[in-house]
C-alpha cells in the first residue's frame, strides 16, 4: 500500500510539473536504426511559433515522433548546443505540430524521430527554421509636457489587427531603457507619465505586442527636457 502510494504522489507530480498535460511527459526509447525515419517535413515559421506537416507513417507501423529542438540561434552540429528533445506526438495518426514560445528572428534547427514499440529511429533530416522579425512599429508618436510632473504621450493605433496591447518604455537622461507603462486595448493610443521631475531629459518610446505575444519594431523616440 506504502509503495502503490509513492507511485501516485510520483505521477501526480509529473502531471503538476507539465500543465496537467500527461503528453508533454517526454518519454526515453531506445534506438532502433532499423526504424524508418521521417525525412519529409514541411515547416510553416512565425513569428513566435513554428507548425510543422508530415505525411503519415501508419502503414509502416509508426505509433508516434518525437520532436528535437537546438536553443534559439543554435545549429545541430554545434559543439555547445546540441538538439535537445522537446515534445512527442503519441497519436498515430497525427501529422502537426507547433513549437510555441520561440523567440522573434531567431534560428532554430530541427529533426524528428520516429516510435514504435518503445524503440525509436535515428534523427530524420535537419530542419533549419528562422521565425519571422518583429512587426512594423506604430506611427505619428509625439509627447507633450502638460505640467510640472506631467509628460503625455499620443500615437496612431497600430494597423494590425494582431496587436493586443502597448508597452511603453522611457530612458531618464540618456540612461537605459525601463517598461514604465502598459496600454491594454489596440485602439487606446495614449499614455500619461506623472512621475516627471524638472530639469531631468525623458526619451520615449513605444512597442505593440501582439495575441502571440510577437512585438512590433520601436517606435521612434520622442525626446523632452522637462521644465
Amino acid at each position: 500500500m506504502k509503495k502503490l502510494t509513492q507511485i501516485l504522489l510520483t505521477v501526480i507530480s509529473l502531471l503538476l510539473l507539465t500543465g496537467c498535460n500527461p503528453s508533454a511527459i517526454l518519454q526515453n526509447h531506445e534506438l532502433d536504426p532499423k526504424l524508418p525515419k521521417l525525412n519529409n517535413v514541411k515547416a510553416v515559421p512565425n513569428n513566435t511559433s513554428v507548425a510543422f506537416e508530415w505525411q503519415s507513417l501508419v502503414k509502416e507501423g509508426i505509433t508516434g515522433l518525437n520532436i528535437y529542438r537546438t536553443d534559439s540561434n543554435g545549429y545541430a552540429n554545434s559543439t555547445t548546443k546540441q538538439l535537445k528533445k522537446i515534445g512527442s506526438v503519441s497519436d498515430r495518426f497525427a501529422t502537426h505540430y507547433v513549437d510555441t514560445d520561440l523567440k522573434q528572428n531567431s534560428s532554430y534547427t530541427y529533426t524528428f524521430t520516429t516510435v514504435k514499440n518503445g524503440f525509436e529511429s535515428s534523427h530524420g533530416k535537419v530542419i533549419n527554421v528562422k521565425t519571422l522579425a518583429p512587426f512594423a512599429p506604430i506611427t505619428f508618436f509625439q509627447g507633450f509636457q502638460k505640467s510640472r510632473n506631467t509628460i503625455k504621450l499620443i500615437w496612431r493605433p497600430h494597423a494590425n489587427m494582431k496587436v493586443s496591447w502597448y508597452k511603453i518604455q522611457r530612458s531618464v537622461n540618456s540612461g537605459e531603457w525601463k517598461w514604465i507603462g502598459t496600454v491594454r486595448e489596440r485602439m487606446m493610443s495614449e499614455y500619461i507619465d506623472n512621475s516627471v521631475i524638472p530639469g531631468n531629459t525623458y526619451t520615449y518610446r513605444v512597442i505593440a505586442i501582439g495575441f502571440d505575444r510577437s512585438s512590433s519594431q520601436a517606435s521612434t523616440n520622442v525626446a523632452i527636457q522637462a521644465r
